[in-house]
């Protein structure tokens, strides 16, 4: 690819550039992708036009013109609240519950990130910047507001072909052409190393520090963690590249994915009395017992961002509540689901989808996703899924051994 981007160059701006040369030098015989941004970073002529369209833009937060914001955004406050919340957990695979007790509360200020390979001044901003969170004049429904509108204007820049837009090209047509009998560990390092980079040179290419120190209160968010999940999910968002290590991955769980297949098609018109699914939760009154939360379950295979894929699990989760609940609105009483109740309703929808590669989308998403995520309520529903799909083969292979005896 030619040199397609050429714009005057800003001596201001060239920090994130020399930086990305000397990762891109050092890991250039291990990473198929840092050779061809190499040769695109030798004659590139870099601007600081991005780095001022982001900041301009978050200028817009600061205090003088805040109260004139909120009016307008309040205006709009239940749609606007609703998008925020769906943007973030299609972004960053985090309930609105995880990002308050991860990010809000002070208790909770210094959250172990599970990447720390980030410069010492980042570290130390990361860790300071959240204290005092719990106080803040800003409310959450603002910082989540910040983050996506912030977000939105980095994944605008994406697309486009500038010097951030062509490095993630460089590395989905690097992976495109390397992928051929490489293992899933080999894939999903060069994704998690391309990332990571991608991540440090943002930092540095915007200035995010500067972004995070003027406008702390808003910007609590905008952290290692979500910022990480938030840039896995835009590279991962390509169906193509998504295709190279969904395929890996099937081809190493085969024997896996033939287990559940045959599970899966033994059952198919199994009953929720079959699964002994307790009678308050069995909806007997409906034609299609958690419908619903199947129709939900079984568009995963739609979705290629890992986080995309959280958001619909997350999705899944709360419908099986309401199912719930509506099932049982004439008794005058609330139910409250117990963990024990809900592992047979999770069988039953999971035989009922028929999404015989379910482990593959499971497993993708837990290599995938941070820790942090992972040991979140969002990691909680993928776990409960992997659970659920254990017990199911076990179950399988037990009736299997029983009827050789």
């Amino acid at each position: 690819m030619g040199n397609v981007f050429c714009y005057e160059r800003d001596d201001d701006n060239i920090e994130w550039k020399q930086q990305l040369e000397s990762t891109c030098q050092v890991m250039k015989k291990q990473m198929c992708w840092a050779e061809p941004i190499l040769i695109q970073l030798k004659d590139l002529r870099v601007s600081n036009k991005y780095q001022k369209q982001l900041h301009t833009f978050a200028q817009s937060y600061d205090e003088s013109s805040l109260a004139e914001i909120q009016k307008s955004f309040r205006s709009r406050q239940s749609s606007k609240e609703s998008r925020n919340i769906q943007t973030i957990i299609k972004r960053t695979g985090f309930t609105e519950e995880d990002l308050v007790e991860n990010f809000i509360k002070p208790s909770r200020a210094s959250f172990n990130l599970s990447i720390q390979s980030i410069t010492p001044s980042y570290i130390y901003h990361e860790k300071t910047s959240n204290v005092g969170m719990g106080g803040s004049q800003v409310n959450f429904e603002d910082q989540m507001c910040f983050f996506v509108q912030i977000t939105d204007k980095i994944k605008e820049h994406f697309d486009q072909p500038n010097e951030l837009g062509v490095m993630i090209i460089h590395f989905r047509n690097s992976l495109n052409q390397q992928h051929q009998n490489r293992s899933f560990q080999y894939l999903h390092e060069q994704l998690t190393l391309f990332c990571r980079t991608l991540y440090d040179t943002i930092v540095i290419y915007y200035d995010m520090i500067s972004i995070k120190k003027k406008y702390q209160a808003h910007a609590v968010l905008l952290n290692e963690e979500t910022m990480l999940n938030f840039i896995v999910n835009y590279v991962m968002s390509n169906e193509g590249i998504y295709q190279v290590l969904y395929n890996s991955l099937l081809k190493e769980m085969s024997e896996i994915q033939k287990q559940t297949e045959q599970c899966f098609k033994q059952n198919k018109n199994i009953t929720v009395e079959d699964m002994e699914i307790p009678k308050d939760f069995q909806l007997k009154s409906y034609v299609n017992p958690y419908g619903k939360a199947i129709q939900t379950l079984q568009k995963l295979g739609k979705k290629y961002g890992p986080s995309s894929k959280v958001k619909l699990i997350i999705n899944f989760s709360q419908q099986i509540q309401q199912h719930a609940r509506e099932g049982n609105e004439n008794r005058g009483t609330s139910l409250l689901m117990q963990a024990d109740d809900l592992l047979p309703i999770i069988k039953y929808i999971l035989i009922k989808s028929q999404i015989y590669d379910i482990d593959v989308h499971l497993t993708y998403i837990e290599k995938l996703i941070t820790n942090g995520m992972l040991n979140s309520t969002s990691g909680y529903y993928v776990v409960t899924l992997q659970a659920a799909l254990t017990s199911l083969r076990s179950n399988l292979n037990q009736q299997q051994f029983n009827q050789q005896k």
